[in-house]
């Protein structure tokens, strides 16, 4: 971004150099002198001042460009003089750049006046010798180096610096009354598009039409009763359109305008004439206007109330405009002044000469560094605002260029009186140009993406070409039809509107149908999905439960083995104690021991049956869950199944869904149009 104005080390005063080269032609040939200066090393051969320009000055300018006449105040007799320049300001400098060179500006016919004059312009040999010596650094001599080349003051980087977030304003409810209803309109006295929208402002007599960029679509008429809007131009968010105008010699104001609703929201000035242009600052805090009072002055936006006024201008003040980053405002005249101003102070910044003509438009860069002007001399300059220097000079049109923009991506668009319309790119190069209309024209914007040149002309018709081919043509009204005869067409609109809005509703509804089969067919899916999930963990759990069991089961026969034992060897000493006589005693205490030993034996029957039970338990608990998993894999693919219908339910549902909700708010918005026209007309 532009820092603040800091004092510079070189005269700015350098446009308009009265350089009256009587004629440059070259002398010799040039092959000989590279010839001679040629080494037989892998460096270029050096184009100084002494070996190779000066011969040529010697031959065809000194006579009328030497210290003994030094017409226009400059001498090109020597490399001192020739560096210190003319009256003007210098006319070379050791940045490499020619095409920034006043010098080469006027022999190469890239300026006024031609050099040399009333002749052709030099072959393109002698007039490389020239731009060779200054793209090589202007050396001196042989002995001279050349200084490292500067930063290019056109290279840029597209910024979106000023858009706002979210959507781009674009208008919601504007007024449809046309203030003046003629046969046509008059010359066409200013256009404006917004930055971020697809949004163009037509100026009209007492009114301002707002149209839609895409669809040709005339959104609103905005009152101007002032008078004839002189300017349209909209705030860096595109938030708000500012217009000046007025009627001559009774009264001039500024307007601004909130774009979504049309309100008019501030207005300041009460000159005695016409305003030719206004501008608003970044801050939207202040506001600049200037016409045929030749005096810039500034107001408070907040309250209206006038800051300071700014009289160095000698001529009518035709172009007003903030930088967009709201530190420098410029202001053009019909005398073809152009001067920067600090923005906050008023303070002169730069005064920057060069122009022949009036200055009929100016416009910034969206960095802020480059200043472009649009001059009746026929040429775009472009000013570098760190150095003050024309960095480049555009031919743009015989007559005279009446209107410039850029865009956002350095582009400039030029309007002229050559009846043409034309798109350069950042380098000054033609790119596009629209077919000659039947009158010059008189103003032109560009779109915020770039995509289309809106421009009018002196017969007042207003036309719209896309970049990409400049002959599709679209008209604009500036003077649009009354509301009682637009609002016919309107109910037509809403008429077939209402035909496609009836189909599409019931695609909506049964897709909407469909979407909710399919979802309950998903939820019944999930449900027994579900259940078979808790199944499985019922069939897990049996057979952990009976693999415990069984393990159990297993852990405890080794000691009920080993007790059986002991207790068999209890029975059979009991048996061997009885003898052959046993007394009742013995034999009941024998018969407990067997018995204890028959109790311990059904243990371990039972306990080994248990085992067995158990495994064959698990194994059909077992064969169950692996079929409960075969079933749940099942319902998992027929699941995933359902869900891609579901998916392809719903994306059909929102495709409905969106096509219905497009066309029904194409209807609301033609609705609210069709009421606001019937306001309009009562």
């Amino acid at each position: 971004m532009l820092h603040l104005p800091m004092k510079r080390t070189r005269s700015t005063r350098f446009g308009n150099v009265a350089l009256s080269l009587a004629s440059v032609l070259w002398v010799g040939s040039s092959a000989g002198v590279f010839a001679a200066d040629a080494k037989s090393t892998d460096e270029p051969a050096k184009v100084t001042f002494e070996d190779h320009v000066k011969p040529i000055l010697r031959q065809h300018c000194l006579n009328c460009h030497s210290q003994s006449d030094k017409r226009g105040g400059l001498a090109m007799d020597s490399y001192g003089a020739m560096m210190e320049g003319g009256g003007s300001g210098e006319i070379v400098y050791d940045d490499g750049d020619a095409e920034t060179s006043r010098l080469w500006q006027l022999v190469n016919h890239d300026d006024t006046p031609v050099m040399p004059p009333s002749q052709p312009k030099l072959p393109a040999e002698q007039l490389q010798v020239i731009r060779s010596w200054i793209e090589g650094g202007i050396l001196e001599n042989s002995g001279s180096k050349a200084k490292a080349k500067k930063k290019n003051a056109l290279a840029f980087v597209a910024s979106t610096s000023g858009r706002p977030e979210g959507p781009p304003p674009m208008p919601e409810a504007l007024p449809q009354r046309v203030p003046v209803v003629t046969q046509r309109a008059a010359a066409t006295t200013a256009i404006g598009a917004s930055p971020w929208a697809p949004l163009v402002a037509l100026a009209g007599q007492k009114q301002i039409s707002l149209y839609h960029t895409e669809t040709a679509e005339l959104l609103g008429v905005l009152p101007f009763e002032e008078g004839i809007p002189q300017s349209i131009r909209f705030s860096r968010d595109g938030q708000y359109l500012i217009a000046g105008g007025g009627e001559h010699s009774v009264q001039g104001i500024a307007a601004v305008y909130s774009i979504k609703t049309g309100e008019r929201v501030a207005q300041v000035g009460d000159e005695l004439d016409t305003v030719f242009d206004a501008d608003v600052n970044d801050t939207m805090t202040r506001i600049a206007l200037g016409g045929p009072q030749r005096m810039l002055r500034i107001y408070d936006a907040t309250d209206g109330t006038q800051l300071f006024d700014i009289k160095k201008h000698t001529d009518w003040i035709y172009s007003v405009a903030y930088s967009p980053d709201g530190v420098l405002i410029a202001s053009g005249d019909r005398s073809g002044g152009l001067i920067v101003w600090e923005a906050d102070t008023g303070r002169q910044y730069l005064d920057l000469a060069g122009h022949k003509g009036a200055i009929r438009a100016i416009a910034w860069r969206d960095d802020s560094n480059v200043l472009a002007s649009a001059s009746e001399d026929g040429t775009v300059k472009l000013w570098d605002m760190n150095s003050g220097k024309a960095i480049r000079s555009i031919n743009a049109g015989s007559g005279g260029v009446t209107a410039v923009q850029f865009d956002h991506k350095g582009q400039l668009v030029t309007a002229s009186k050559d009846r043409k319309v034309r798109l350069w790119d950042a380098s000054g190069k033609q790119i596009a140009e629209t077919p000659a209309t039947s009158e010059a024209v008189l103003e032109v914007a560009i779109t915020h993406d770039s995509s289309k040149m809106i421009y009018g002309d002196w017969t007042g018709m207003v036309r719209m070409s896309a970049v990409a081919d400049p002959k599709q043509i679209e008209e604009l009204a500036a003077n649009p039809p009354p509301a009682k005869d637009r609002i016919g067409a309107v109910e037509q609109t809403l008429a077939s509107i209402q035909v496609k809005l009836t189909p599409l509703q019931a695609k909506r509804d049964a897709m909407t149908a469909s979407l909710q089969a399919a979802q309950k067919s998903l939820v019944e899916m999930d449900a027994k999905i579900k259940q078979q999930n808790e199944a499985i963990a019922q069939s897990q759990t049996a057979i952990a439960q009976k693999k415990t069991q069984r393990e159990q089961a297993i852990m405890g026969l080794p000691a009920l083995v080993s007790k059986s034992r002991d207790a068999h060897d209890s029975v059979i000493a009991s048996r061997v104690g009885l003898g052959d006589a046993p007394d009742d005693a013995a034999l009941v205490q024998a018969a407990d021991l067997e018995a204890s030993l028959a109790a311990q034996l059904t243990a371990i029957a039972q306990q080994r049956r248990l085992v067995v039970q158990t495994k064959q338990d698990e194994a059909a608990l077992a064969e169950t869950l692996k079929a409960q998993q075969g079933e749940l894999a099942g319902m998992q693919a027929k699941r995933a199944e359902t869900e891609k219908m579901v998916q392809a339910a719903r994306v059909s549902a929102e495709q409905a869904e969106q096509s219905y909700a497009a066309v029904a708010g194409e209807l609301s918005e033609v609705e609210k149009k069709r009421q606001l026209l019937a306001e309009a007309i009562q």
